[in-house]
């Protein structure tokens, strides 16, 4: 279980991320995260929750946003709900920080997978200047974390046939779902009583 209130940065994409709530510390409920967003071009692409309802909560700034065929820009007080397997886009519309209570329900342990790797690639210069990750990479990466998230295109049932391969081929090249250097700080397991 990764430590409440652990800090991560992604200076590739201008992002931090607080973690506030997880599958572990909600039995399974919320996983919960303040994002800080810096000004720039970087946007969140499309993309799908398969199993999850994403909800934003915004906080400072503007908050530019796409769900499914709708896009608009939110503002602090403002809460966005976007349910299961309804493609959500992001980005800072705003010139200063934006920062949103990012929250996924149920919670799923996929969900810090993702997040400690794209991060720590980030971290590393493995992103491009979009802040995509490699073919390969990504394919070795969705392997694990697909019920949490996936890229909006192709349909679902393509990616599962097109991602193994490439997922095979990503491992066999070195490609990883996590990776050492990456972990994040875990709670101490509580003792049990005696």
């Amino acid at each position: 279980m990764i430590k409440i209130g652990t800090e991560i940065e992604s200076p590739q994409t201008g992002e931090r991320l607080i973690i506030l709530s997880t599958a572990d510390s909600s039995n399974g409920e919320l996983f919960k995260a303040e994002l800080i967003m810096q000004p720039g071009p970087y946007v969140v692409q499309s993309h799908i929750h398969p199993a999850q309802e994403e909800r934003f909560v915004i906080l400072e700034g503007k908050f530019g946003w796409t769900i499914g065929k709708e896009s608009g820009v939110a503002e602090p007080g403002e809460t966005l709900v976007c349910p299961a397997r309804v493609p959500p886009g992001q980005w800072n519309a705003s010139d200063g920080v934006l920062r949103i209570y990012y929250e996924h329900r149920p919670a799923l342990d996929s969900v810090e997978v993702f997040f400690e790797t794209y991060f720590g690639l980030s971290r590393d210069g493995r992103l491009s200047k979009e802040g995509d990750m490699k073919l390969l990479q990504a394919a070795v990466l969705m392997q694990e974390v697909g019920d949490f998230i996936r890229p909006a295109r192709p349909p679902l049932f393509m990616q599962d046939t097109l991602f193994a391969p490439l997922a095979w081929l990503g491992r066999r090249r070195g490609y990883r779902a996590r990776y050492p250097e990456y972990a994040l700080p875990a709670d101490e397991p509580v003792p049990a009583a005696p």
